[in-house]
């Protein structure tokens, strides 16, 4: 039997168009430094009035919190990893999404605004990188799972794409590139820590 898709209500629809023009309002300031995300600018800039903005989203965090979530998607960003190989493999898709988007990427490093929304992320992104290294990280003592995760999320990030960017002079797809080679050398000596010692052979044993 066919399954009908049920078509979206007119109310449904168009709560999803406003909330699209907040989010792209939310954008315009961030990209242009145009000031604080308050809700009078956010009107302003959105065209959505005022009271229309608060019966959507109740205070300024909300907002922040949705247009994380917002940006990402329309970045493509890719389903979270499922394992260590997918993580590695995920670099150059991410890093050619924070060029496409890269005005809006950087303001998103360093409005405060921004690092609000990014803060407002960070158990979903540590659960991101925990599920697909948990292989990994089974073998491991806390303290070296704590580095493992923090270390492979910098290089994984924006932040490690712009240091690579800025600092190295490096273009996006040799940033990508040298954070899949440290992420997989992270990955292969995690390995090796976690691994359990050899059994000593029988006949090198002395006897008791």
């Amino acid at each position: 039997m066919t399954e009908t898709m049920t078509p979206m209500s007119a109310r449904a629809e168009l709560a999803m168009l406003t909330q699209n023009r907040i989010m792209r309002g939310v954008a315009d300031i961030l990209a242009t430094g145009n000031g604080d995300v308050t809700f009078k600018a956010l009107a302003t800039a959105s065209g959505v009035p005022e009271r229309t903005i608060y019966r959507h989203y109740a205070t300024k965090e909300v907002v922040l919190g949705s247009f994380w979530s917002w940006m990402n998607e329309r970045l493509g960003m890719p389903a979270p990893p499922r394992s260590p190989e997918e993580l590695v493999e995920q670099v150059p898709v991410v890093f050619e999404a924070f060029q496409a988007g890269e005005p809006l990427v950087r303001a998103m490093l360093h409005d405060p605004h921004g690092r609000t929304a990014r803060l407002g992320g960070g158990d979903a992104r540590r659960e991101k990188f925990g599920e697909a290294l948990k292989d990994v990280l089974a073998g491991l003592e806390p303290s070296d799972r704590t580095r493992l995760l923090a270390s492979v999320q910098v290089l994984f990030s924006a932040a490690g794409w712009e240091t690579m960017k800025d600092y190295w002079g490096l273009s996006s797809a040799e940033a990508a590139d040298a954070a899949q080679w440290a992420i997989q050398a992270l990955i292969e000596h995690a390995k090796r820590s976690a691994a359990p010692p050899r059994d000593i052979p029988a006949a090198s044993r002395k006897e008791s």
